[in-house]
């Protein structure tokens, strides 16, 4: 078997092929079912033919120079990734636009497109008017459940949520000052969450100073806690302690922190944007963000004062048959080690 894999995304530093879950699972699950992974974020590597047989890479924008470079050596390529910007409820129609060029080029340049949510997959429907190219499949982002299984002994009322902050607009998408805002009207309303803390967990940046100064505006620093960049030990020791989780995104590619969160019993506040439709959609409490939060908070309350113990091990049953390593492992050895793979 030709097993060297050039794995690509456009990073600023390769580290974040060791911190950002998405890569480091999938680099993974390449590995163990026999591959060689060479991670890299530099598009002339792909030139050095005599260094690789299959091209992994992940989103459909930047990718699309190596595997156009890739196809002239004759390499077999395979995209997977987000598409956030393929919704037009979410992306300016230039950026919808664009999206939709840079798509049909990747894909064109493919041999598979391993799209990893129903919602990319509709996206994509509209795009090709029905007429799907083969080479588009399906196959959700996975986790190693087993490592988040928790009980709720030792759970506080505590409310998280994983975030990178590099800039003010990944803040803004992924729903963090709606999120900040919720927060705050439920420790003030409710007595259960008064001593509750905000767990910020991810890489501080630019987006920082935003989220510091929407939670001076609310009055609640002293309920707010930033960890910045954490070990995935750490991090999971967190979601086990605690108690809620929301992910109120404008637009979500999938949630995988989201379902990191309900495979550790935490009651997920989200947008049901996205991909979050397929990764948590009535496993848990849905947020309408489009909708005055105030107007909500009695029934959202409610809903919160409703889940039960059966209402949590269905959620974490859902992320076991859906979402664990194993299951995108068989998918991978069915995409990538199929003799009968597009050209």
């Amino acid at each position: 078997m030709n097993n060297r894999i050039l794995f690509y995304s456009s990073v600023k530093s390769k580290t974040l092929f060791e911190t950002q879950k998405f890569y480091k699972i999938d680099i993974d699950i390449l590995e163990n079912i026999g591959f060689n992974v060479y991670p890299t974020n530099r598009i002339a590597d792909f030139f050095k033919f005599w260094n690789y047989d299959i091209s992994f890479i992940y989103f459909y924008r930047y990718g699309v120079f190596p595997a156009l470079i890739s196809k002239i050596f004759g390499k077999r390529v395979f995209f997977t990734g987000g598409i956030d910007d393929l919704e037009k409820s979410y992306a300016t129609k230039r950026r919808y636009i664009i999206q939709k060029m840079f798509f049909k080029l990747c894909c064109l340049f493919s041999n598979k497109c391993i799209i990893v949510s129903v919602s990319d997959f509709e996206n994509i429907k509209r795009i090709y008017r029905n007429r799907l190219p083969k080479k588009i499949v399906k196959s959700f982002h996975s986790i190693d459940v087993d490592r988040f299984i928790c009980d709720d002994k030792s759970k506080c009322d505590d409310f998280t949520t994983i975030v990178w902050m590099g800039g003010k607009n990944n803040v803004q998408r992924k729903g963090v000052d709606t999120a900040l805002v919720l927060f705050s009207i439920l420790s003030k309303k409710y007595n259960e969450f008064s001593n509750s803390k905000f767990i910020i967990i991810g890489k501080e940046g630019d987006g920082t100073l935003y989220i510091k100064e929407l939670i001076e505006k609310l009055n609640i620093e002293n309920m707010v806690k930033f960890t910045g960049e954490i070990d995935e030990s750490t991090k999971i020791d967190i979601l086990k302690k605690s108690k809620y989780y929301l992910q109120l995104s404008k637009y979500e590619g999938f949630g995988l922190a989201a379902i990191e969160a309900l495979a550790s019993r935490n009651i997920v506040f989200h947008s049901n944007k996205g991909g979050l439709r397929d990764s948590v959609g009535r496993h848990g409490i849905i947020i309408n963000i489009d909708e005055d939060l105030e107007a909500q908070i009695e029934t959202i309350y409610q809903n919160i004062i409703s889940v039960n113990d059966e209402f949590l091990s269905e959620a974490e049953s859902y992320v076991k048959l859906n979402f664990s390593n194993e299951r995108r492992i068989e998918d991978f050895k069915k995409i990538i080690l199929e003799r009968n793979v597009e050209k």
